[in-house]
């Protein structure tokens, strides 16, 4: 792991066996990413380092050979976009299958697979641990490149992954990830699939509200590539909850796998997921005999499945054989009811939500795993597992060095790590005060230290330290590195579980020290400082310790330089380390230094992490306090950049914490370390206001005494929150420093972070990555090697020797006290802080007046263009700039008294900032100038809004009248073509509408380089053109535009006499003046019209300055062709100047209307969309009430009045008379039978009086309408009446419309209750029940398309009229109307006798009692006598004068006497009958007696025994008694 670059042998070309293990593809995937010969010697974290972290820009790949850096440059600056696979070439010669229109080269998933196969343990544990930080799925199983060789299971990487989470039972939990138990969920997938299943988890594991991308989807750039290494890959992640169910996608912390591939073709990865596995979900669309083979037998061996069905529809007969199959297999598989999801639709966010519900049911009943039993299954399943022996062993000797521990960490603090007790801090102390004291140093302090020093030198090796030197001393790096791995890991997971448990407990002060893998490196440092005060005989031992320090160090492993508990520096040891270096490194290596300030709180660690890749002990985890140093190797690049070899970074940890404030002991920690650095990065955390100030005090304190050293850091200000506290410490460097100008140096980088915690643990909070903090940290990146490049141009760099000299001076400086300002004291830092303080406050004030005035300028702007109608916008500006300074000018004064008057109020001593006065004046001013400039900016930019504003606005009304158009077009087509349009259609429509739109965003705008280059390629044409193809033209900048000079050397020779050279240079420098002013002219008119740069500008310049020159050869004296080419060249820098002011305008309003036209597009677009839909949806609910309600309602009521008069028509006729009552009708009806004399007629009369009787009326009405009917035509009056009533009611709901949106249906409503209260209309309203009027919609939007579809309604039945102008169409269902009519006025009150079925023949409407005027014998409808199945001829008037009963279910089953029958049937009056007088009877006699025989054989009853009288009447006789019983004369 060193990061020392030390040349390692090239490992040559592949050899021929890994060539032939490796298939084509996979052999070019390595090569297109550079990583073939990787496989041979795996990348580790020295060269990863060395390789990536010095890069100051996030640009693109250039091609798939940089893939690789870019993933490991972005992971450790978190960055989400880290799994990119873009480059700016995709595919070169490489020979591989790929997507040439694809912006990625290969499969994402293909890139993690292979970065992993190239990489060693060590930088796969940083990799896991950034990726899992993230929220990236990491692998679990690697699956080999050869088939034939074993996959590896990586538990490695997982071993220091911490994680947090928070759950009702349990309350916040902290563990290792490796050794948690959890729930273990594998997805796989059988098969093809139409769903993704990778995206399915990401939704599921999203939960209901939050964006998850842990695993890489087809729908992801790159994604759809197809996979070359990565199928076989098992990946995982951790879902922990956050406590709010809301949010968290499961209640527990479970732990998610995801077999990449086809699940048949890989036997081991499902046969370690089965036994794994508490739950195993599979995706599924084919159900065949393989698939159900497969499913069983994964079934067997798991404890839960899950099957998701993604079919798709197929054939009938298809389905059918495929949903046999499934309910078959679910029988098979005992699959409990739920846990069969059906995905047909393909919507995965339903199937996500499903599955999501499905899996919580079942994770409180799950059984649990870990990482480390998952892999303990390897040696039964055939699979390798990363942890070697070599790994084995170096875990053997954590378990020995920490043997005890579990006593209680201060126990083992005291017995195995001593000499970091009490005795040392109070020797540190004494000898600390010994050397402030110098000639006058006390006899008790010196007793006092010898006594110290001697309880020092009993000190024996312990066991643990023993067992730790001997581990370190390795000769094995390999082991050693695991060593000191397994120790940090080991330390950190016991921290977590004691920080767990006490939480658990609510302990809020932690009794027992932490401890980590930084207390045994002090503690070696300490046993190398006992044994250099006292040799013994271990003494030749100790003496390897600084050699193994100097290689721990080069290893990557931070060197303690400040003992920041005991406040001391360990001088003998430090120094014998640095030494060992020393002799390591080449001769005259040169280095910088980079100190960063951490606080309590700041996340420096992290933060020198994202930095450059280096791991700093965490404060976080560890009460240590202390700083630490190491060496980075810089590449070729970076090394000319800094003019060194090497980058020392040291990092200070626990600066001013709260349990142990020791201001003195920070300040002269903060001090020594600053003094040591060339740049000083002051890390101030997002803290309270009193740990704010003290973090001030101490910054700005070791800022005052490095000030007064030969060696002076450059101090930068790194902010982790939005507070004030960093601009504070920004001015208090600008003043202390001199400086007077906020220059890049001093500047104020602030990282902000959305994941909070950015050490590699996982919480719920810290999932999200965060592209502001990446792109923060770049920035910081980018500042600080401006510094450094600064401080390689002024000053020389530090060999480590000299490094070595001034550590030791500046300790001595240090714990002497020799110096002006008291490390505990404040007094000058105080004032520095308060005023600094002030002058925040006042720039803060200033500039929110400042932006709430630019935020108001929209109607100022606009009033000065109305009040001045000749104001353009740079007049306005100039404006506006003058108004702002004034403020400025204003709030300026008012910030400086603020200070005078806080050093008044304070009683601050002014000599104490006397000399810092000027400084801080002349920060004032710098305040004005960047806020001046800064505000300068702003009112460009509001007038070119106003201005960009307006034309938009043009630019969008001409838009939406174009859409408006094609939108009306669109619907009118579909309404045409009866067809609904797709969205990709809409898509295509609207970008025809969007090309069309009045833009100058096609014409192509130069480049502001390209003006210049093109200006200057004219003047070497014209040049030319003109013989002066060689002379060497001059270009000007800014500062040498203003004015051209005529020289000597501008004459010829015969020219230059001296007696007349004065005069000649005069005139001809008026006349280049001259010159020079026309041409200025010219460039004035074209600056005017605002326009792109054009070719002819510079020809016209060119042209003047030709003409001129030919007038020039007019005087007496000539000029040399340098003046042409010199003045030329002046004219050309001057015009490109202002030609490019114009064209960087014209950019910058090309970039603001191009901004708001791509966020306008999308908008708009899905506006189009939308409304396309909405209206569509507002005219097919406007035809279909039109339709289905307005026309049946017009037509009724438009041949309502055609009916009424061929009713008319019909009755006036003379064989129509008998409808005129329904007495007449019934005798009409009883005449025709008896003429006609027909039993069917008889029988059909008596059995249905109705239907006969509608019969009669139907042939009736056909008859009449076989013939001409001549009516007045009134169809057009009432067409007109009808429709002018519906729009008129349309209109009155358009005038009340309020602009608000309103439900369709309420709106149709409303027409059919005005409709009807116009006229006798009755509307169909129960159509609107339909879930087409459901819609919400603009009123005018749907009142628009319905008086559309009433016009056409209007003119379709209007053309009907035309077509059949002479001759009337009738509705198809007139005659059944006519005859519903006709039937009304002829039925009576339709009320029959209860005995004989005789209809009452009463013409009177509203009629009381009912009476008919012939009763039958009952026999003809099918009574019989009492007793017997012989016909009756009883009749109802001749039995009430009997004895005769009846009993039917009106009498309740009772029999009653026919003389009551009106007890039962009040309504009805029945006449008696004379038994000896026919009478009335007759008819009904004669048709008896006539068909007797008939009415029986018809009801299978016995004839009737009639009267023998009966027989003696006549046809002629029944007709006479039918006249009478009806009293009509014929």
């Amino acid at each position: 792991m060193s990061l020392h670059r030390k040349n390692v042998p090239d490992p040559g070309p592949l050899t021929t066996k890994i060539v032939s293990e490796i298939d084509r593809d996979k052999h070019i995937l390595l090569y297109m990413l550079d990583l073939h010969r990787e496989k041979v010697a795996p990348l580790d974290l020295t060269t990863m380092l060395y390789e990536i972290t010095p890069s100051t820009e996030d640009n693109i790949p250039q091609d798939p050979t940089e893939l690789s850096k870019s993933f490991l440059r972005r992971l450790w600056l978190s960055n989400p976009q880290a799994r990119s696979t873009c480059c700016k070439v995709v595919v070169g010669e490489y020979g591989l299958d790929m997507d040439e229109n694809s912006q990625c080269a290969i499969n994402p998933l293909d890139l993690v697979t292979v970065i992993y196969m190239t990489t060693n343990s060590f930088l796969q544990q940083e990799i896991a641990q950034r990726m899992l930080q993230s929220n990236f799925a990491v692998p679990l199983y690697l699956p080999p490149i050869h088939p034939e060789k074993k996959g590896t299971i990586l538990l490695s990487p997982f071993r220091g992954v911490l994680g947090e989470w928070k759950s009702p039972s349990e309350g916040p939990t902290m563990k290792n990830m490796a050794n948690s138990r959890m729930p273990f969920l594998s997805a796989v997938r059988l098969g093809s699939c139409s769903v993704s299943k990778s995206r399915v988890l990401n939704h599921v594991l999203g939960g209901p509200h939050k964006l998850n991308e842990s695993f890489i989807n087809c729908g992801m750039k790159g994604g759809e590539l197809p996979r070359v290494l990565s199928d076989g890959l098992v990946e995982v992640c951790w879902n922990l909850p956050s406590g709010d169910h809301h949010e968290s996608a499961f209640s527990r912390p479970v732990l998610v796998a995801n077999l990449r591939g086809d699940a048949a073709n890989y036997e081991k990865q499902m046969s370690l997921l089965c036994y794994t596995s508490a739950v195993l979900i599979v995706f599924c669309e084919s159900f065949g005999a393989e698939e159900r083979e497969l499913l069983v037998s994964w079934r067997n061996i798991t404890s839960h499945m899950i099957i998701i069905d993604s079919s798709t529809s197929v054939n009938d007969g298809q389905q059918n054989d495929n949903e046999k199959m499934k309910h078959r297999l679910v029988r098979d598989l005992e699959l409990p009811e739920g846990t069969v999801l059906y995905g047909w639709e393909g919507n995965e966010d339903e199937i996500a939500k499903s599955l999501r519900d499905v899996l919580n049911r079942f994770i409180p009943y799950l059984h649990t795993s870990s990482l480390v039993g998952t892999a303990g299954m390897a040696d039964d399943l055939d699979i390798n597992v990363d942890e070697d022996e070599i790994c084995r062993t170096a875990f053997g000797e954590v378990e020995e060095v920490l043997s005890g521990i579990e006593d209680g960490v201060s126990t083992y603090l005291e017995n195995q790590l001593p000499l970091q007790g009490d005795v040392w801090k109070q020797l540190c102390h004494v000898e600390k005060v010994e050397a402030r004291q110098q000639q006058h140093a006390n006899q008790n302090l010196i007793e006092e230290k010898e006594n110290l020093i001697k309880q020092i030198l009993e000190y024996k090796l312990t066991t643990a330290m023993k067992a730790f030197i001997e581990a370190v001393c390795s000769p094995e790096t390999n082991k050693r590195a695991y060593f000191l791995s397994w120790m940090r890991v080991k330390l950190e997971v016991m921290q977590l579980e004691k920080l767990s448990l006490l939480r658990e407990t609510n302990q809020e002060q932690i009794q027992e020290p932490c401890i980590g893998l930084e207390h045994f490196l002090r503690e070696m440092g300490l046993v190398y400082e006992r044994y250099f005060r006292s040799p013994n005989s271990d003494l030749y031992d100790m003496f390897r310790l600084p050699y193994v320090g100097a290689e721990l160090l080069l290893y990557g492993v931070p060197l303690e330089l400040y003992d920041g508990n005991a406040s001391v520096f360990p001088l003998n040891w430090v120094y014998s380390v640095l030494y060992e270096l020393y002799r390591q490194l080449p001769n005259f290596s040169r280095m910088r230094v980079l100190t960063v300030l951490g606080f309590h709180n700041s996340k420096n660690a992290e933060i020198v992490s994202s930095l450059f890749g280096v791991n700093f002990p965490k404060w976080g985890r560890r009460q240590i306090k202390g700083a630490y140093m190491l060496l980075l190797s810089l590449p070729d690049h970076f090394r000319i950049k800094m003019d060194c070899e090497f980058l020392m970074v040291i990092c200070t940890e626990g600066l001013n914490h709260p349990t142990e404030r020791n201001f003195l002991h920070d300040s002269e920690m903060a001090a020594f370390v600053s003094g040591l650095s060339d740049i000083t990065l002051v890390n101030l955390p997002d803290a309270g206001q009193d740990e704010t100030r003290r973090n001030l005090q101490i910054a700005v304190n070791a800022l005052i005494f490095t000030q007064t050293l030969e060696k002076k850091a450059t101090f930068h200000v790194m902010s982790e929150g939005a507070g004030k506290d960093g601009q504070i410490m920004r001015y208090a460097i600008d003043v202390l420093t001199k400086g007077g100008l906020l220059n890049m140096s001093q500047r104020e980088t602030v990282l902000t972070s959305e994941t909070g915690d950015l050490c590699h643990k996982l919480s719920p909070g810290t999932s999200q990555n965060d592209q502001v903090y990446s792109d923060a940290v770049l920035k910081l990146k980018k500042n600080l090697l401006t510094i450094f490049h600064e401080k390689a141009t002024n000053g020389l760099p530090t060999c480590l020797g000299a490094f070595m000299e001034l550590m030791c001076n500046l300790w001595e400086l240090v714990k002497s006290g020799n110096f002006a300002m008291k490390f505990g004291d404040t007094g000058e830092a105080d004032p520095i802080i308060g005023l600094c303080t002030k002058l925040v406050q006042g720039e803060k004030h200033l500039s929110d007046q400042l932006d709430h005035w630019v935020e108001g300028l929209e109607n100022h702007i606009t009033e000065l263009k109305e009040n001045e109608q000749n104001l353009d916008s740079d007049a306005i500006i100039g404006i506006l700039k003058n108004e702002a300074a004034s403020q400025i000018s204003v709030e300026r004064d008012h910030i400086k008294a603020s200070l005078w008057d806080y050093l008044r109020q304070e009683d601050i001593d002014i000599s104490l900032v006397e000399n810092y006065k000027v400084n801080l004046l002349k920060t004032v001013d710098v305040i004005q100038e960047q806020l001046a400039s800064d505000v300068g900016q702003k009112l460009e930019s509001a007038t070119l809004r106003h201005d960009m504003s307006i034309k938009m606005q043009a630019l969008l009304t001409s838009l939406e009248a174009a859409l408006e158009v094609k939108l009306r077009s669109l619907l009118q087509t579909c309404k045409n073509n009866n067809c609904l349009i797709e969205d990709k259609e809409l898509e295509r429509e609207f970008a025809s509408v969007w090309e069309d739109i009045p833009s100058n965003l096609r014409e192509p705008l130069l480049e502001t380089q390209e003006v210049l280059t093109r200006m200057v390629d004219q003047l070497k044409e014209n040049l030319s053109g003109r013989g002066l193809r060689n002379q060497n033209i001059t270009l000007h900048n800014a500062n040498q535009l203003n004015g051209f000079e005529v020289r000597t050397a501008h004459f010829a020779l015969s020219s230059r006499m001296k007696n007349s050279l004065k005069y000649n240079r005069n005139v001809a420098q008026r006349f280049a003046n001259n010159l020079i002013e026309d041409c200025d002219v010219r460039i004035s008119d074209k600056l005017k019209h605002k326009e792109s740069y054009s070719d002819s500008y510079m020809s016209e310049l060119l042209a003047i300055v030709d003409k001129g020159l030919e007038v020039l050869k007019s005087e007496k004296f000539a000029m040399s062709p340098k003046f042409e080419v010199d003045i030329k060249g002046y004219i050309c820098s001057k015009a490109a100047r202002s030609f490019q002011e114009v064209q960087d305008e014209l950019l910058g309003e090309r970039q603001i209307k191009e901004t708001f036209l791509t966020e306008t597009k999308d908008r708009h677009m899905q506006n189009f969309i939308h409304q396309f839909r909405k209206r569509y949806q507002c005219q097919k609910a406007a035809r279909s009430f039109t339709n289905l309600c307005l026309k049946p309602t017009a037509e009724d009521f438009i041949y309502s009045s055609l009916e009424r008069q061929i009713f008319y028509d019909m009755l006036s006729k003379k064989n129509a008379h008998h409808f005129s009552s329904p007495k007449k009708f019934h005798y009409s009806l009883l005449k025709e039978m008896l003429v006609k004399d027909s039993f069917e007629n008889f029988h059909e009369y008596l059995k249905s009086h109705e239907t006969y009787s509608q019969k009669s009326i139907d042939n009736f009405i056909k008859a009449h309408l076989s013939g001409s009917v001549m009516i007045e035509d009134q169809r057009e009056q009432r067409m007109h009446q009808i429709f002018d009533w519906v729009k008129r009611c349309i209109t009155q709901l358009s005038e009340f419309n309020s602009g608000a949106q309103i439900n369709v249906r309420t709106l149709l409503e409303k027409v059919c209750i005005n409709l009807e209260s116009l006229g006798k209309i009755t509307m169909p309203t129960q159509i609107l029940q339909q879930p087409l009027f459901d819609i919400n919609t603009h009123p005018e939007h749907f009142l628009g398309s319905l008086q559309d579809s009433v016009s056409e309604l209007t003119s379709s039945i209007a053309k009907e009229f035309l077509e059949n102008e002479d001759v009337i169409e009738v509705p198809d269902n007139l005659p059944s109307k006519l005859q519903d009519m006709v039937y009304e006025s002829v039925k009576g009150c339709n009320k029959f006798c209860p005995f004989c079925k005789a209809p009452c023949d009463l013409d009177e409407k509203d009629h009381q009692v009912h009476k008919a005027a012939v009763h039958r014998p009952k026999g003809l409808v099918c009574y019989t006598d009492a007793n017997s199945t012989t016909l009756s001829h009883n009749t109802c008037s001749a039995d009430i004068t009997g004895p005769n009963q009846f009993q039917n279910k009106d009498t309740g089953g009772k029999s009653l006497p026919f003389k009551e029958y009106q007890s039962i049937y009040p309504d009805w009056s029945i006449y008696p009958e004379d038994p000896g007088n026919n009478g009335a009877a007759a008819y009904w006699r004669y048709v008896f007696m006539r068909y007797n025989d008939r009415f029986a054989q018809e009801y299978l009853c016995a004839p009737a025994k009639l009267p023998e009288a009966w027989g003696k009447i006549t046809q002629n006789e029944a007709l006479e008694s039918l006249r009478e019983a009806f009293q009509i004369i014929d």
